[in-house]
């Protein structure tokens, strides 16, 4: 090998190397999860100025949550990227109970619909569901 090639090669890792620590730096490829109850409290109170969550359902997996206020209003809270989008649940959302699983439909399209696994109260947050629609 000649010294332009092994230039050209440690040039070529170097900015390789380069690539992959810019693309840690920025978060890009994270899978991002909701840790536990506090911190989808704290994504539903940063999405919306004045809620004070309360209670909430996680996914089993960690990819969306529902938190609920003290006045039972209720935010989605999912995995959006790397980064997480919330929305309110009202009478727009169509939510559909399977077994352990909660699917919500959001009425934004882009937003898509989300799948929670809730277990055993899964039953118990599409009743509440049912009670948003009445209201």
């Amino acid at each position: 090998m000649t010294f332009a090639e092994l230039a050209q090669l440690g040039g070529s890792v170097v900015a390789v190397l380069f690539v992959v620590w810019l693309v840690k730096r920025m978060g890009l490829g994270a899978d991002p999860r909701i840790e536990d109850d506090a911190h989808a409290i704290r994504l539903a109170e940063e999405a919306e100025a004045g809620f004070r969550g309360i209670e909430v359902a996680r996914d089993r997996a960690g990819f969306a949550a529902i938190v609920r206020n003290v006045d039972g209003r209720q935010m989605l809270v999912r995995a959006h990227g790397n980064h997480f989008a919330a929305r309110p649940i009202d009478g727009a959302v169509i939510g559909r109970l399977d077994k352990d699983f909660l699917t919500l439909t959001m009425p934004e399209k882009t937003f898509g619909a989300v799948t929670l696994h809730l277990g055993k109260d899964a039953g118990m947050w599409a009743s509440r569901m049912r009670e948003i629609g009445r209201g």
